[in-house]
């Protein structure tokens, strides 16, 4: 299994969702490529199609030609199931040698299963019209659990896609923000999975349930080494893309809303998940430096913290396993 580095890891320092640097300029793909580089990893996965400024041939096989004389594979990632922008990024993987399209559904829960269903068929009818393309040029188009649909709802989904060219991006803690456990996760998408976001969180209690604190993978409540074995005897090809970031997501768990868009979920899968946040959770839950606010400079230097003793742990972690430390 290789490790690369998911480019969301640098939320801050990309620039492209909810921060943007004013005292350093935004990494750029070129940026990203270096650091991948420099972190002596395998490669990396693009989590935004933003961070391509064009999708013209010379601009993509130029950056293919960087990547592969740094020795390093380059995945697309992408978000959406709109047939016309996944069909253009299968393009632009194929030529940047990327076997897969990451991409995810990203609708907002519905408070009815009814309207789930039709979110999911709805899904599926966009991305069966990809299919064509996709078998054309040998581009899987992975679709991740992405916070939005539960590990049922996506298996779903796979089934009424029901192509080989359709499998899953793993993210080895989003899981959670549906009360799902992510090691049970990762032995339901099994062979299924096709790349992987290498992820920990931390927890914290709030009154309204609990929030989900971005960390060093190690230092959450996530059982990534369970979930590496699990990936390295079912999804041994998938490649391993850190994303260890620093931000929160909050999860009101014990919100009447948030429950009714989670209407299959069991009490038996709250409480565990209740109980994880009582007995491994953060006494209280910290201030991140964006919060603060702080210098820019500290935010920055805290995110590139995050990902070398990500790094630091993964290497152990696969070492343990009995594989070949990634990058030597």
């Amino acid at each position: 299994m290789k490790l690369g580095l998911d480019t969301y890891s640098y939320r801050h320092a990309a620039g492209l969702w909810d921060y943007v640097p004013r005292e350093n300029p935004a990494m750029s793909v070129d940026h990203f490529v270096q650091k991948a580089a420099d972190l002596d990893l395998d490669g990396l996965q693009l989590a935004d199609a933003r961070h391509l400024d064009s999708l013209e041939y010379g601009y993509v096989s130029e950056l293919r030609r960087k990547a592969e004389g740094l020795g390093l594979y380059v995945e697309v990632g992408t978000g959406g199931t709109n047939p016309e922008h996944l069909e253009s990024m299968v393009r632009a993987a194929h030529v940047l040698a990327s076997p897969v399209v990451r991409t995810f559904v990203g609708k907002a829960r519905p408070t009815t299963s009814q309207e789930m269903e039709h979110v999911i068929s709805e899904a599926a009818s966009e991305i069966r019209q990809v299919l064509p393309v996709c078998e054309r040029y040998g581009i899987e188009v992975a679709i991740e659990n992405h916070q939005d649909l539960t590990t049922e709802e996506l298996l779903s989904l796979l089934e009424l896609v029901d192509s080989q060219w359709v499998g899953i991006c793993f993210d080895t803690g989003n899981s959670l923000a549906l009360l799902d456990d992510p090691l049970e996760s990762a032995r339901a998408f099994g062979p299924l999975v096709r790349t992987v976001h290498l992820k920990d969180y931390q927890v914290a209690a709030r009154s309204d349930g609990f929030c989900l604190i971005g960390c060093a993978l190690g230092d959450g409540v996530v059982d990534l080494r369970a979930i590496l074995e699990v990936l390295s005897r079912e999804a041994p090809e998938a490649n391993l893309n850190i994303e260890a970031y620093i931000g929160k997501h909050p999860v009101p768990a014990l919100e009447e809303d948030y429950l009714r868009r989670l209407s299959e979920t069991s009490a038996a899968s709250l409480g565990r998940t209740l109980r994880l946040v009582r007995d491994r959770g953060l006494p209280r839950e910290p201030k991140l430096l964006a919060e603060r606010p702080a210098p820019e400079a500290d935010i920055l230097a805290a995110e590139d913290n995050v990902v070398a003793r990500s790094v630091h742990w993964a290497r152990r972690a696969l070492e343990r396993l009995g594989r070949e430390s990634p990058g030597e």
